[in-house]
């Protein structure tokens, strides 16, 4: 993480200040990244680096102040957003989070909300390649922004940015955006819009058969293949009831070496090894679907925090993407301008694996809850760990250190919002 704090400015920055780029082969933040790391552990640890991140991807228009870069999932930066005032409690961030939320939310209900489906438009939750899609959605280009511009008009979408793809994963990020909304502003017709929201994607989504949410649908078919991030959110952000939940830890298909972006891999990659976007490991899709098992499979939460650690031990740091079946940094196989692109790297240091680390110990085996009163522990006992030391932690205006001995697995803390100093817990 520190490896990639760097200096930018874009977006609301007025000058250069220090943000967390990326990774080790990019040289800007990304929306998604952003709002990402910030709710993995940046938000809690770099709270000043985090807040500047999320400024940095921020535009003005004719909508007011709202959230910039790749469109279709951009809303994740309101959770992002609020997760770092709940780190924070920095009271005057919080005004322009309902600010940027509030016209965001109008402008993709304009560019990007389908009546008649009931759902937002979009590719899914950081696919950004194409390798991510069906064999309609390849074009010349390795991304799907690409594929309005070379299929004919009638194929777009009538408005918006005119890609005719509804997505699990987004439209459980618009669900969450909804209910923070609703949270920051009272406004009734928030909460409304979140539970038929809610409602909607379970009608359109969920594989009875399966026992999952199925990918992605469209005009022209169905992709029940497995998305790792539409499971996850769907499970976090409570659009699954207890029973899906269950199902779902129950049904996923996981490799050697954890949870694949989305399973299996598109046939067309087959000759070439596996694709980018699909078939895959990446470090932040596990994180999160450990984190969405810990409290009901904490074996699936264990193994996703054991295969990451192994496979970040061998190459001495966090790749941006894994092997399946080997473990190894692994770009995998994407159409560039026209051919087959056998191997597209991966890229090193890529700061949301490394943070997504941090959320599995974090949040998972040390259990911290944090909410608008405080942080309640619930230590998971998970991967055969016997003791756990933090020490350091800045809460606030706390500093907390937490032990976890071999008795205290299934003891709970709690530290309030208002806590002041040194904060010491044993369990």
């Amino acid at each position: 993480m520190l490896y990639n704090v760097g200096l930018f400015k874009d977006g609301l920055l007025k000058e250069k200040v220090p943000v967390l780029l990326a990774g080790g082969g990019y040289d800007t933040p990304w929306t998604r990244d952003a709002a990402i790391n910030t709710w993995n552990a940046a938000g809690l640890l770099l709270p000043e680096v985090a807040k500047n991140t999320l400024l940095s991807v921020l535009t003005e228009d004719e909508y007011g102040r709202r959230i910039g870069g790749q469109y279709w999932d951009a809303v994740i930066w309101t959770t992002g957003a609020y997760r770092y005032w709940l780190y924070t409690g920095d009271d005057a961030f919080l005004p322009l989070i309902r600010e940027c939320t509030v016209n965001s939310l109008a402008y993709f209900e304009d560019t990007e909300w389908d009546e008649k489906m009931g759902l937002f438009r979009g590719p899914a939750c950081y696919g950004d390649g194409i390798a991510a899609y069906p064999d309609r959605y390849v074009t010349v280009g390795g991304g799907i922004l690409a594929w309005p511009e070379h299929v004919p008009p009638e194929e777009r979408a009538p408005k918006g940015y005119g890609i005719p793809l509804f997505t699990v994963s987004t439209n459980c990020l618009y669900a969450e955006c909804y209910r923070l909304a609703h949270v920051m502003t009272g406004d009734a017709r928030y909460a409304e819009k979140h539970e038929a929201l809610k409602a909607r994607i379970n009608e359109v989504f969920w594989d009875e058969k399966k026992g999952i949410y199925d990918y992605a649908v469209d005009a022209k078919g169905r992709e029940d293949r497995q998305e790792a991030l539409g499971q996850s959110f769907a499970i976090l952000f409570d659009i699954a009831d207890d029973e899906k939940k269950a199902r779902i830890l129950e049904n996923c298909v996981v490799s050697e070496n954890g949870i694949c972006c989305l399973y299996p891999t598109y046939e067309r990659y087959l000759p070439y090894g596996i694709g980018r976007h699909s078939g895959t490991v990446w470090p932040f899709a596990q994180a999160f679907f450990a984190d969405a098992a810990v409290s009901l499979r904490p074996d699936r939460s264990a193994f996703e925090l054991e295969t990451l650690t192994r496979n970040a031990l061998r190459s001495g740091q966090f790749y941006e993407i894994y092997h399946p079946q080997t473990g190894e940094p692994y770009g995998g196989a994407q159409e560039t301008d026209g051919p087959m692109k056998p191997d597209w790297a991966s890229v090193p240091h890529q700061t949301w694996s490394a943070t997504g680390y941090l959320r599995m110990l974090l949040f998972d085996l040390a259990g911290l809850h944090i909410s608008e009163d405080g942080i309640h522990i619930h230590p998971a006992r998970i991967a055969d760990i016997q003791t756990l030391t933090l020490e350091g932690l800045r809460y606030r205006g706390a500093v907390i250190d937490l032990t976890v001995t071999p008795g205290g697995w299934d003891k709970e803390a709690f530290v309030p919002a208002d806590a002041a100093g040194k904060v010491s817990i044993t369990l």
